[in-house]
């Protein structure tokens, strides 16, 4: 079997990312205990299968061969002598092969045998549980979980997999229409671990006038090289305009983390949060059999990179632009979108509601607390108005109207939850003693 075979054949990448579901016990990985015990000569076997794989499909040829080599030394040295349990000896090797080249991609585990019948049976798989597959991504909605628009019409939209197929492009496609009105947007891909590289392509074409070489990819084993483009064609409207922001963390990973890489070189998005993963290669998955089980290994075996400067973000992650803690990024990136905003706006009423956005947004990032006491000093009554404190919380009321709570924002200035459109200012005479309530609007009028 040639090697280009092998690579479509073999695959074994879901069965290695993740543990799979409790109904599908054929192709779960073995645990401690669970497999016959191995002798000399089955792990020579054992090494020798996956040797012949590293050697020829790592992305990577000299850390290959120095994996390779590293692992056959420790055999003729006897430091795998005492492994009798495959699952041992396949975490072993994993562990060694780490220690000589770190690869969040690359994996060796043991795994249960599987049935003749229920391979059979795979090649014409159960409807029932292709159904119960869709239901489960659709009421994901294809891992585009939130979208909303921040004040200022900032944009947002939280997706967590790049997922493949046309039920999944039609929800992209409506996630993205939904931003297409947005004076920016946020992506938010902080809880995002990947997935497939046409999901990438679709949504590039989103946010770029025409088709655009995105990255390219070198794929060792076949000697050649692969160039990404975006989309040249999606349905709807294009974010063309509109500064583009993308949130990342630890947590954003592989496929993701291209989508990043690609936005951030191409100049069209600014990367808010922590540094990513640092998962660079695409992966093939392989199994062998023997007597009782199987062993697997993922092998990473393309490399993405920018094609201008041959640099891409394997072992060490993509920089954001602007760092921030994963939790702060998205506030983070909403003020930097809100300030950009403000900086070309010419009418002056509209620039007046984005700096009432940016204050708002500002006050939350760094929250302002007042004692009782303090409090206490606002207290009374304005006109029609009145402020009251209970239970250490500050409430504003007009009248026979439903009373509101108040937050600090700032020095005598409150925000009143729940009401984005109205605040309230204090004024204070010379003394320092409160002396008039002041409404104000997001529009830049005072009442």
């Amino acid at each position: 079997m040639s090697l280009r075979a092998l690579l479509r054949s073999l695959v074994l990448a879901a069965l290695l990312g993740a543990l799979p579901p409790a109904s599908n016990a054929q192709s779960q990985m073995a645990g401690s205990g669970q497999l016959p015990s191995v002798d000399a000569a089955t792990r020579a076997a054992i090494l020798d299968s996956i040797s012949a794989i590293i050697d020829s499909v790592y992305v990577l040829e000299e850390p290959a061969k120095r994996i390779v080599s590293s692992l056959r030394r420790n055999l003729a040295a006897g430091k795998y002598d005492g492994l009798a349990d495959p699952v041992a000896y396949a975490s072993q090797l994993f562990e060694d092969a780490q220690a000589i080249h770190h690869d969040g991609h690359f994996r060796i585990a043991a795994m249960l045998p599987l049935d003749p019948a229920v391979v059979a049976a795979r090649r014409d798989e159960d409807p029932v549980e292709i159904e119960r597959r869709n239901r489960r991504q659709r009421a994901r909605n294809y891992g585009f979980l939130k979208a909303e628009i921040l004040s200022g019409g900032v944009g947002y939209l939280r997706f967590d997999s790049f997922a493949h197929g046309d039920d999944a492009f039609a929800a992209a496609t409506a996630a993205m229409g939904f931003l297409a009105n947005s004076n920016a947007a946020i992506l938010d891909l902080r809880f995002n671990g990947g997935g497939s590289a046409s999901m990438i392509r679709y949504l590039c074409g989103y946010l770029f006038q025409e088709d655009t070489h995105l990255i390219n990819w070198d794929i060792r084993a076949e000697k050649k090289t692969v160039q990404s483009y975006s989309a040249d064609y999606v349905p709807g409207r294009r974010l063309l305009e509109q500064p583009l922001f993308i949130l990342t963390s630890d947590n954003t990973f592989s496929a993701a983390e291209e989508f990043t890489f690609d936005l951030q070189n191409l100049g069209r998005a600014t990367v808010v949060g922590d540094t990513t993963g640092g998962g660079g290669h695409t992966v093939a998955g392989f199994t062998f059999d023997f007597p009782g089980f199987r062993i697997g290994i993922r092998v990473p075996h393309g490399r993405a990179y920018n094609p201008k400067n041959n640099q891409g973000w394997e072992g060490k992650g993509i920089t954001p632009d602007i760092v921030a803690p994963t939790e702060q990024a998205l506030a983070v990136a909403h003020a930097d979108a809100l300030r950009r905003l403000i900086e070309v706006e010419r009418d002056e009423r509209i620039k007046a509601t984005l700096q009432w956005a940016l204050e708002d947004v500002a006050s939350r990032m760094h929250p302002l607390s007042l004692s009782r006491q303090q409090l206490k000093e606002y207290v009374g009554t304005y006109g029609p108005r009145r402020i009251f404190l209970e239970k250490d919380t500050l409430y504003y009321q007009r009248e026979r109207r439903a009373r509101m709570r108040l937050e600090p924002m700032g020095k005598d200035r409150f925000r009143i939850v729940d009401l984005d459109s109205f605040r309230i200012g204090f004024e204070r005479e010379a003394t320092g003693r409160i002396a008039k309530l002041v409404g104000l609007y997001d529009d830049g009028r005072t009442d």
